[in-house]
């Protein structure tokens, strides 16, 4: 038996998304198609800084626009509009004057640390979204149904399957408390 899943206000909203969009039973889920559900466009470039992921950039009147950094790897550039569309929808963002004023919120190496609340919350919103425990648990426990397997290959396995990082399934797995930490 599995413990009792609890869900942050950002993983709850998440869930909410994928049943209000009617991608809750999709595995991997169409990221992209979330965001163009919620009007966002999508835009793929490299990035001339190393340690910026993407940005989501809001004016009104228009659509937002997800950022990605292109030279990033397709797993990451994932997690990164997931996170953006965290953001979207959790978060006012930070006044930018170019010729208008516009809210940006940019994923940086601070969004990885996660010491800032607001990125906690997208980074957690964005694990929920990707990765939602109801379908974690129903592949787990197919996968382990009466075979033994190493977490190794469970880890890598289930990051295949919901087209996620090695190391992001590992934070989710733990972070539900499905997996031991190291």
């Amino acid at each position: 038996m599995n413990p009792p899943i609890r869900r942050t206000s950002s993983e709850i909203r998440a869930i909410e998304l994928l049943k209000d969009c009617g991608y809750a039973n999709y595995i991997p889920v169409p990221v992209d198609r979330i965001a163009a559900s919620l009007r966002a466009v999508v835009r793929y470039q490299p990035f001339e800084a190393d340690d910026i992921s993407g940005l989501l950039l809001r004016q009104d009147g228009q659509p937002a626009i997800i950022g990605v950094n292109s030279v990033n790897a397709p797993v990451r550039q994932r997690f990164t509009i997931a996170h953006e569309i965290g953001h979207l929808l959790l978060h006012e963002g930070k006044g930018l004057i170019l010729d208008r004023l516009v809210r940006v919120n940019f994923r940086d190496a601070v969004s990885s640390t996660a010491t800032d609340r607001q990125e906690r919350e997208a980074n957690a919103f964005a694990a929920a979204l990707l990765m939602p425990d109801e379908r974690i648990v129903e592949q787990l426990d197919q996968l382990t149904s009466g075979r033994l397997r190493s977490d190794t290959a469970i880890v890598q396995h289930l990051a295949r399957t919901f087209d996620v990082s090695r190391q992001a399934m590992e934070f989710r797995l733990i972070n539900l408390g499905l997996l031991s930490p190291a």
